[in-house]
């Protein structure tokens, strides 16, 4: 585990962000900023029923 192969654990981190990083790079702040929005409001609607209740 990443506990006992520290070198290991960071070569794997290393390229998880390095991937990361080349999917953004290039794009323009407004673009992340459309991405994440959108991403939040895939996330759909939902009711407190305890809220519900209480009414």
């Amino acid at each position: 585990g990443a506990h006992r192969d520290h070198k290991q654990a960071a070569a794997f981190l290393k390229r998880a962000l390095t991937d990361a990083y080349r999917q953004v790079a290039d794009l323009k702040v407004k673009e992340l900023l459309d991405k994440r929005y959108e991403k939040l409001q895939g996330f759909g609607k939902f009711t407190d029923t305890k809220a519900d209740a209480r009414t």
